[in-house]
């Protein structure tokens, strides 16, 4: 039997920042793309993995699709008919992104 031990030192403490999609990215099938959650750690993004949240028939899911945004891609869709689904959607999430960064880096020079 493995036993893993987490040390809390070394814990990275990150915070989620939060971009809506409600409305701004198409849904597909009984999917609604709510938002996405991107880790932050002293003011800077953590990596390209971001989560995007989704609702399922209307309920908002417990899990997340993952999503890489400098591939543009959506990570572990095991299923092939919905990978092929979210692959144009990804770039339309990229681009949400792009254009928040955008606005916020404007609005810090300000």
């Amino acid at each position: 039997m493995n036993i893993h031990k987490i040390d809390s030192t070394n814990r990275i403490d990150y915070t989620l920042k939060t971009i809506e999609l409600a409305g701004r990215v198409p849904g597909i099938d009984s999917i609604e793309f709510l938002r996405v959650e991107e880790p932050y750690w002293q003011g800077y993004r953590l990596g390209p993995l971001v989560r995007v949240r989704y609702a399922l028939n209307g309920v908002e899911q417990k899990k997340a699709f993952p999503m890489d945004v400098d591939k543009g891609i959506f990570l572990a869709i095991y299923d092939d008919e919905l990978a092929e689904k979210l692959r144009p959607i990804a770039p339309k999430i990229v681009k949400i992104l792009q254009e928040h960064a955008a606005q916020s880096h404007v609005e810090r020079s300000l």
